[in-house]
């Protein structure tokens, strides 16, 4: 027995591991020095096969032949080794599954919810400002933002696209009204597959990129040039871009949802000398109606609050002024009521009116312009487009204080005097004013004013009020002098440069006595860059699937597969 013990120990040596041989060792029962039993002996007539592995390769001479097979010996993919692998690699494909569904679930999510999307766009013109959530959350009424173009066109940017504009951010900022307020749906209309979708509003002359703006109440059509602008800029002569689509859709949201508007009405019939299209618009946004009418021909409309007179060419007659008399004066309107009047050094002496206006205190000297000769106090490098002075008369109080609107320039302005402070009911305040390094220039001084200026201050803005009551209730006459016309033009009181939009939109509802409705939105222009103004559809797809969630995450993979085979070899 002592002799089979040591044929086995060579045996355990040479085909076994520690680990298998403390394996062994365990197996054995523990030997006492006397009373150990000895093994059974093998049979050499036992039958082939019989024998456990272990004794067989235990009677095997050590060298003799083929090397036994050692005890306990594993294929590869029982070894620990590989169970680790693969706890590695199940691991990491289930990580990168995760992954993959993250992005998927975020994709659809960003869809469903497109204020979830990161605004990288310049100026974040892809984000709804404040004042338009304001509006938008507002809105009551059942309310359609129908864009005129097909969904893949518009999203893709392929609308308009040889104009350099990034019609996308549109339907981006759609989006997003509708999921903050759910009761404004957003549509798309091909006017080539349905025609008569333009006839329910005819005279719009809508057109593809035009949006409309819907409710049971009333419609507002936005028009390209609503929603985008051009202008130049002067210090480099280079086209700049502006993106008005925020204000744009959220004012019209608001216009519409809107109860009751002020109505302004535009006099025609007089060869005006300026387009009051930017004017309109402006006033559109702040939540007033407009209509146009001739004053020669027709009637004021019974619901106007504010008629302008938009830099006349020619007189007005003794009728026409009675119906503008007549217009502050009825009673049938219990509101506030305004005369609003713009002018232009360019323009002839018109008597008729000038006698009108001496009756509330303002006269506007033909031929004259005001100029300024500090360089720092004008725009464009330009000595008539002065800068002004707001909240000249604290008597006045706009609502918003004067340091709300800086920058209020009002190029080519003639200077209006006022004739009294008081007279027959009637008080006169100054509403802007030039700086006090500002002088007159008129066709008799024009050619030596420069040698030798009278500088002063100059009023280019004004006001006459005058109490009546309708109805036992306390209500307003106002007449609006300005000086400037060109102010209202388009590249300046839409330009987000210069305070003109708000400053003009607060003094028309100061005027109507509709300060309260801050329902309104002021659009504000922002610059944008035609490189990152927004990504269009087909760009954020590749991005989102394409990138975030193909390639990011088999990068990912094989990484870890060049990781898990480092590790295999070690």
């Amino acid at each position: 027995m002592d002799q089979e013990k040591g044929k086995k120990q060579p045996a355990r040596e040479d085909g076994g591991t520690e680990r298998e041989k403390a394996a062994d060792q365990a197996a054995q029962p523990e030997e006492g020095p006397q009373n150990a039993s000895p093994a059974p002996e093998t049979s050499a007539e036992e039958p082939e096969g019989t024998a456990p592995e272990a004794d067989e390769s235990a009677e095997e001479e050590p060298g003799g032949g083929q090397e036994p097979e050692k005890p306990g010996k594993k294929h590869f993919f029982q070894t620990a080794r590989f169970r680790r692998g693969g706890v590695s690699a199940v691991f990491t494909a289930g990580f990168l599954a995760i992954i993959i569904l993250l992005n998927v679930i975020v994709s659809i999510l960003g869809d469903r919810f497109p204020s979830m999307n990161v605004d990288l766009s310049a100026g974040n013109s892809n984000t709804l400002s404040e004042q338009a959530k304001k509006a938008v959350d507002a809105a009551k009424l059942p309310t359609t933002i129908t864009i005129i173009g097909t969904e893949a066109d518009v999203k893709s940017d392929s609308l308009l696209s040889d104009y350099g504009i990034k019609y996308s951010q549109v339907a981006t900022l759609a989006d997003k009204i509708h999921e903050r307020n759910p009761k404004i749906g957003v549509e798309y209309v091909d006017l080539d597959k349905n025609p008569t979708f333009a006839s329910k509003y005819s005279g719009q002359n809508l057109t593809t990129g035009s949006v409309v703006v819907a409710t049971e109440r009333r419609f507002r059509v936005l028009q390209i040039s609503d929603l985008f602008d051009q202008q130049t800029d002067y210090s480099t002569g280079a086209a700049v871009s502006y993106s008005k689509v925020d204000g744009a859709l959220a004012s019209a949201v608001s216009q519409t949802n809107s109860e009751k508007l002020p109505v302004v009405a535009f006099a025609t019939g007089h060869d005006e000398m300026y387009d009051t299209t930017a004017f309109q618009s402006v006033l559109k946004n702040g939540n007033f109606e407009t209509v146009s009418f001739n004053l020669l021909t027709e009637k004021v409309p019974e619901n106007a609050q504010m008629v302008v007179l938009a830099a006349p060419a020619s007189d007005y007659t003794e009728d026409e002024l009675k119906k503008l008399d007549g217009f502050l004066s009825g009673t049938k309107l219990a509101s506030d009521r305004s005369l609003f009047l713009t002018f232009y050094p360019g323009q002839k002496a018109l008597p008729n009116l000038s006698a009108f206006l001496k009756e509330w205190g303002m006269a506007v000297p033909a031929a004259t312009m005001v100029v300024e000769s500090d360089s720092t106090k004008v725009a464009q490098s330009d000595a008539t487009f002065i800068l002004t002075q707001t909240g000249v008369d604290s008597a006045v109080d706009l609502g918003a204080g004067a340091e709300a609107y800086e920058n209020v320039t009002m190029p080519q302005s003639s200077p209006v005097s006022l004739l009294f402070s008081s007279q027959d009911g009637v008080t006169t305040h100054a509403l802007a004013a030039s700086y006090d390094s500002s002088y007159l220039v008129d066709e008799k001084t024009a050619q030596n004013q420069q040698a030798s200026p009278k500088k002063a201050s100059y009023t280019t803005m004004a006001l006459a009020q005058r109490p009546m009551t309708v109805n036992g209730k306390s209500y307003s006459q106002n007449v609006v002098v300005a000086g400037s016309s060109p102010m209202f033009a388009n590249g300046v009181i839409n330009a987000s440069v210069y305070g003109n939009g708000k400053y003009v939109t607060d003094i028309a509802r100061y005027v109507t006595g509709s300060s309260n409705n801050d329902t309104g939105v002021a659009v504000t222009p922002v610059e944008t860059n035609p490189v990152d103004i927004n990504l269009s559809q087909a760009a954020s797809n590749i991005l989102g699937v394409g990138v975030f969630t193909l390639l990011i995450p088999l990068a990912v993979l094989a990484a870890g597969i060049v990781v898990y085979l480092k590790r295999r070899h070690l």
